[in-house]
């Protein structure tokens, strides 16, 4: 079972201090203009909240707080070897003036951990882009 009570990155691990929790994000770049960016990030579950509800809490709140916020769609989605169940969410929103398409999948983790993969651009995602994001659910192996 793996050691929560430490924070990884690429360099190493640190001790968390009491009463901290990892809300790391993880930013991925190609180093290009055309590539998408890739964030994992994390977060957790409300006590007794199910998945498909903290997703549509957390939507409501980016329908609050993004100017201009659309919700495409909402599908299943699945992480890693395990097949676990998650989803996806298609929306986009304005950023200085520019739309950003993203895709977000979500995963609810043990003990009411959250895990969220989002693939986003400033100009709309195309079909590469998608398989771009399923190569890296495919990929996740649990800590």
């Amino acid at each position: 079972m793996s050691d929560f009570s430490r924070c990884a990155f690429s360099e190493g691990s640190v001790s968390l201090p009491d009463g901290y929790s990892d809300r790391t994000v993880n930013v991925l770049l190609a180093g290009d203009d055309f590539s998408p960016s890739l964030n994992i990030s994390r977060d957790a579950l409300q006590p007794d909240e199910a998945l498909a509800d903290y997703i549509t809490r957390q939507l409501d709140e980016l329908s609050r707080g993004l100017k201009g916020w659309v919700l495409k769609n909402r599908e299943p989605a699945v992480l890693g070897q395990t097949q676990l169940q998650g989803e996806c969410v298609h929306a986009s929103y304005l950023r200085d003036g520019k739309r950003v398409w993203q895709r977000q999948s979500v995963f609810a983790l043990q003990e009411g951990r959250v895990l969220v993969f989002t693939l986003a651009h400033t100009r709309k995602l195309l079909p590469q882009d998608e398989v771009l994001l399923q190569q890296v659910l495919d990929s996740y192996q649990p800590a």
